[in-house]
């Protein structure tokens, strides 16, 4: 193949490449990151945080979170003093949802192994729109905040 015909087909590949690659609007692509779950300071209950980041065109929504160690695994929202069971957690397009200390957090119930430092807890978040993510959050100190949350 000379020059011409070899700089053609390049140009042809770059062209359906950018084709395929800019096919308009897509749904919610979903990556959880900084998943935790601090020590608990009692063996009846522990918290779980993370962070929930959509780089898509569409938003979602968390519909519930399953956990390795406990049967009720619950999402509530603290505001203010009052803390409240929620049923879904938008995600919105191009957004995130992060679950913190003092906001957003999974609330697990009757964990049936004490949780120490070191330890990991596998939490499976599930979506509406998107399929389930399992992810494996470490055990940190009591108190632990990730940069990113303070």
């Amino acid at each position: 193949m000379t020059a011409g015909p070899r700089a053609a087909a390049a140009l042809l590949l770059t062209a359906v490449t950018v084709a395929a690659c800019s096919s308009g609007p897509s749904g919610p692509r979903l990556k959880v990151t900084g998943a935790y779950v601090p020590r608990p300071a009692s063996p009846d209950v522990a918290a779980a945080y993370f962070t929930v980041t959509d780089s898509g065109d569409t938003g979602d929504e968390l519909t519930g979170v399953t956990a390795d160690v406990s049967a009720e695994a619950m999402m509530h929202q603290s505001t203010g003093q009052m803390m409240r069971m929620v049923d879904r957690v938008p995600v919105p397009a191009h957004g995130r949802l992060t679950f913190a200390p003092g906001g957003y957090h999974v609330m697990l119930e009757h964990p049936v192994r004490t949780l120490r430092e070191g330890d990991h807890v596998r939490l499976t978040l599930r979506f509406r729109r998107s399929p389930s993510i399992t992810v494996e959050a470490p055990v940190e100190p009591m108190g632990h905040r990730p940069e990113a949350a303070r």
